[in-house]
């Protein structure tokens, strides 16, 4: 559920950002944008979901906020991590720079 969840966000922010961002102009340069603001940070996101399955703890002992942080944790941050790098990439593939 997270992976879909984190899928459908990303496409919808890359969608966003390709209309809305002013440093985009012209119309296949926001296509451009578009695919790759889309792709890359998706990709990121399975690559990070597919980390997140290999290396999650099969149990985490502690305190209820140390397992509820750890399992908030392995539940989204390395999506998060992995779509953060893929539009970081995406950005950078299009020679646009925050």
């Amino acid at each position: 559920m997270p992976l879909i969840l984190c899928l459908c966000l990303s496409t919808l922010a890359g969608l966003i950002i390709a209309v809305v961002d002013t440093r985009i102009s012209g119309f296949w340069f926001s296509a451009w944008a578009a695919v790759l603001l889309c792709s890359l940070p998706g990709l990121g996101i399975w690559l990070g979901n597919i980390i997140r399955k290999w290396m999650k703890p099969d149990a985490v002992y502690g305190s209820a906020g140390a397992v509820i942080k750890a399992r908030l944790f392995w539940t989204v941050m390395p999506q998060c991590i992995g779509w953060f790098i893929g539009f970081m990439a995406a950005m950078g593939t299009l020679g646009i720079q925050a």
